[in-house]
């Protein structure tokens, strides 16, 4: 049994967090012993407890030169019997990096990206950084050619794994679609479309209203999420005034959000991602699990999440006239809807369930442990 370290030291809680703690947990099914390491009282720690993983507590340690938490973490790593450190945020590479130079032990160092890399970084700096890793973790092949293109990480160091979604939170107990909408107060008779995600001109709710006000047919939509808690609603105040200027407010639903997703994507024909650019979107790939054909942005990760259009329909960002024409298309064409939603859910179970998303894992670090 090998023993995985899961550093974060995030004070933070969004899917960077959430995605460590969630891959802890997993990772006790194949057979690894996994051990937390996490600031006291962050959110990460909180929901650890909640899930009763073994917990080691951190500092919030500093970016770079922390060499007093780089000591304190190595004598910890020792005592723990660590044999594989992971990590996700970027601000616990120097430091880990330095953990692995500095002990006698061999750790096997995992990064796990979360973020897209916006500028080149061939610098010495970040070329002796990104030299620790041992296995980086790429979610989409696009992000892993932007590592290529962009730092002197060798390709044999990169592997293409998607993030997992556990589906098994939403299966129970199983709603019918009558039920969701009688949930969600929505018309039964409806042709519903929905956009799930925190209220923001960058996640495109606007281009759904604007798409709703060209289109010619009879479509309903939920807007599910809230605004950013402290920065203000001033958008969201502007979409609810939009739509009833438009006079859309028997077509188009706010509703706020909920854990029990089952609901939302249960109630719905269609999902749309209209973001701007989502590096990796768990909400699409959610409703790809569900079967539900989507339409999303030309941008980012989406087209390859979505088999450049062969499992799904894109339409360019904030185009509201291209979104309607894929709304239109779906709406009169019901075989074309089932057909992509059965590619959908297919690409699901092939590449982004939990499942398949730990089979690869496991077999990458394996393989790469025999020459380590």
């Amino acid at each position: 049994m090998k023993n995985i370290a899961f550093y974060c030291s995030s004070i933070s809680w969004g899917g960077l967090e959430m995605n460590t703690v969630r891959y802890a947990k997993w990772m006790t099914e194949l057979n690894y012993r996994t051990i937390l390491f996490c600031v006291k009282d962050s959110p990460i720690h909180k929901e650890a407890l909640a899930l009763d993983l073994p917990i080691v507590l951190v500092e919030h340690n500093k970016k770079y030169g922390d060499f007093k938490n780089t000591l304190r973490v190595k004598a910890l790593f020792r005592a723990n019997n660590i044999d594989i450190i992971w990590f996700r945020d970027t601000r616990d590479m120097s430091l880990l990096g330095w953990v692995k130079r500095l002990s006698s032990r061999k750790y096997f160092l995992i990064y796990q990206q979360a973020m897209q890399l916006g500028v080149s970084k061939k610098d010495p700096i970040h070329t002796l950084r990104f030299r620790a890793i041992d296995l980086w973790i790429s979610t989409l092949d696009f992000l892993k050619n932007q590592v290529i293109e962009k730092t002197n990480v060798r390709a044999s160091q990169i592997a293409t794994i998607p993030l997992g979604v556990d589906t098994s939170r939403f299966m129970s107990p199983i709603l019918s679609k009558e039920q969701a909408r009688t949930q969600l107060n929505i018309p039964q008779d409806a042709w519903v479309v929905g956009i799930l995600g925190r209220i923001d001109p960058l996640k495109g709710q606007h281009t759904l209203i604007n798409a709703l006000q060209i289109s010619k047919d009879n479509i309903s939509a939920i807007v599910m999420g809230e605004s950013t808690k402290n920065e203000g609603n001033e958008y969201e105040i502007s979409l609810k005034k939009k739509v009833r200027s438009l006079g859309l407010e028997k077509r188009v639903f706010f509703k706020p959000y909920s854990k029990d997703v089952q609901t939302f994507y249960r109630a719905i024909d269609a999902f749309v991602l209209a973001s701007a650019g989502e590096t990796f979107g768990t909400v699409t790939i959610e409703a790809m699990s569900f079967g539900l054909p989507v339409i999303g942005t030309n941008s980012s990760g989406t087209p390859e999440i979505l088999d450049h259009g062969k499992a799904g329909l894109l339409f360019e960002p904030d185009n509201a006239i291209e979104l309607a024409d894929a709304l239109h298309e779906l709406y009169h064409n019901t075989s074309l809807a089932k057909e992509i939603g059965e590619k959908g859910k297919a690409r699901f179970l092939k590449l982004y369930s939990k499942e398949a998303s730990l089979q690869a894992i496991d077999a990458e670090i394996k393989r790469r442990l025999a020459r380590h």
